[in-house]
């Protein structure tokens, strides 16, 4: 069950390299580094656990910036459609 665990682990993350998006490398790195992140864990190897660990949240940490401005981003689209509908309608 845990190698099969880290084959896809493994696989998600060697195809993020051809992901262009940075959303998406970043999220499929996530979650290709938590696979990983939970082989070395049970086969007690530290330094998969650690780099993969590391790498995972870096990630988390990009992904979840990445929210929090794209969020940003549509609270000011919508704070900026009503005032050009107002002049819109004003003239």
């Amino acid at each position: 069950m845990f190698d099969i665990i880290s084959w896809i682990g493994l696989t998600i993350c060697i195809g993020a390299f051809f992901i262009k998006d940075v959303f998406w490398l970043r999220l499929a790195t996530l979650v290709g580094c938590s696979l990983l992140f939970v082989y070395y864990s049970h086969i007690a190897i530290p330094q998969g656990v650690i780099s993969n660990l590391l790498v995972l949240l870096i990630n988390a940490y990009y992904l979840l910036h990445f929210a929090k401005a794209r969020r940003a981003e549509k609270a000011s689209q919508q704070s900026a459609i009503p005032a050009r509908s107002l002049t819109t309608e004003a003239e």
